[in-house]
Order: structure tokens, then C-alpha cells, then sequence
């Protein structure tokens, strides 16, 4: 995912990078190792910055909300966010933020799934009361658009990428027994448990499924 991120934005040394929800540091640390620029982590959750912090002492912590963040006007020169939009209580706030702590030009990525993406997860077969779930957290993607245009951004622009595809396996049904994707906590128990029958069945009786695992990246810039 980072590589994907990096195909969009020139960086050096000498720039300054913002991940908003960094959680526990992975694409964190993994574009500052990538760009050699000072990558500064933000995260609402101390707990996910402790673990992050567990990673690299050196790695730039700050503990904060999206909407309110702590930082002057045009303090970075890229911003980006991987996974964390349909955490947010105001997409507007967050995006305007973002666009007043980035510097002039400057960019941002944002990484999330479409409704057409969540529809395709391999989750949603199996529990597919997963589905009405994360449309409603998930902003589809033309409310992204919209939010940062609004926020000031130009030359938005929406790309698909496929990564690895998720298999059913011995590690997918760890994962999915343990409730360990955060949408299966929210479907009642009873949709869950029939879900999960199912999904045992096919396993034993050897299904060979694959399913794609989608994201789109959506770019913004300040000029």
C-alpha cells in the first residue's frame, strides 16, 4: 500500500509527513523507512500509540483527534490516511484540518474501500449483514470527493488498487473466529454465529474461494 501511496507524491529528506490514524506505526514507519522523510504519526488511540512507539523510539507520536489537529497552518507538505475515514464523528472538520496543516502546494492521500469494495469482501458472503453495516460507516466515495472539494482541495482524483487476495484458510478462520474484523461486532450475534456455521461448512468441504482485496485512493492537492 505504501508503494502505491509513494507512485503519487514526490518526497525527500527534508520533507515533512503527517499519517492521520497511524494506529500501531506499520505504513508509518514503513514510508519514512521508503522516502527518507520525517513522517510524523497521529493517533486518536493511546493504546495503538504505545505499540507504535514499541516499534521505533524515534518515530513522532502525537496523541489527538482528525478534526482538531495540533499543528500551525502549512506545517506539512503530505499528508495521508490509510483505513480510518469511517472512524471519523466529522469528515468535513477532518478534511478541512488536513487541508489547513498542509503547506502550499501539498498533498493528500486517503485510502478506504468503495461500497462496490465492501460488497466484494469475502466477509460479506458469509455475513452479509456486514455489508449494510460498513456502507453506513463507510463515506462512498463521491462523499469523499465532495468533502474535500468543499475543504478546498483541486485536482481530486480516485484510483482502485488490488492487493493480495484474501483466501479461505486455516488463518482467515482464526482471524473471523476470534470476531477479529471490527464489522462483526457490530451484527447480532445470531447473524454472526449462522455466518460463521457457513463458513466452517465450506472450509471443511474444501471451497477454493479468493477474493480480491480492493482499495481506492483518493488524492487531493493544495496549490
Amino acid at each position: 500500500m505504501v508503494q502505491q501511496i509513494l507512485v503519487g507524491v514526490s518526497l525527500s529528506k527534508d520533507s515533512v509527513v503527517l499519517d492521520v490514524g497511524c494506529g500501531t506505526g506499520n505504513n508509518t514507519l514503513l514510508l519514512a523507512a521508503t522516502s527518507c522523510s520525517r513522517v510524523v504519526g497521529l493517533d486518536l488511540s493511546l493504546g495503538m500509540l504505545r505499540e507504535a512507539s514499541a516499534k521505533s523510539c524515534l518515530l513522532p507520536l502525537i496523541q489527538s483527534p482528525a478534526d482538531t489537529l495540533p499543528f500551525s497552518d502549512e506545517s506539512f507538505e503530505f499528508v495521508f490516511m490509510t483505513e480510518v475515514v469511517h472512524h471519523l464523528p466529522n469528515v468535513d472538520k477532518a478534511m478541512s484540518e488536513i487541508f489547513r496543516v498542509l503547506s502550499t502546494p501539498g498533498s493528500f492521500c486517503l485510502v478506504t474501500q468503495s461500497h462496490r469494495q465492501i460488497e466484494g469482501r469475502m466477509t460479506s458472503r458469509f455475513f452479509p449483514a456486514t455489508v449494510k453495516v460498513d456502507q453506513a460507516r463507510y463515506p462512498d466515495i463521491d462523499a469523499l470527493e465532495k468533502a474535500m472539494h468543499s475543504a478546498g482541495f483541486h485536482q481530486i482524483t480516485s484510483r482502485e488498487y488490488t492487493f493480495s487476495p484474501v483466501r479461505l484458510g486455516e488463518e482467515y478462520l482464526t482471524t473471523v473466529s476470534k470476531r477479529g474484523y471490527s464489522m462483526l461486532h457490530k451484527i447480532p450475534d445470531s447473524d454472526y454465529h449462522r455466518g460463521l456455521k457457513d463458513l466452517r461448512k465450506a472450509y471443511k468441504q474444501g471451497e477454493q474461494l479468493t477474493y480480491s482485496a480492493g482499495y481506492t485512493f483518493v488524492w487531493g492537492f493544495k496549490r
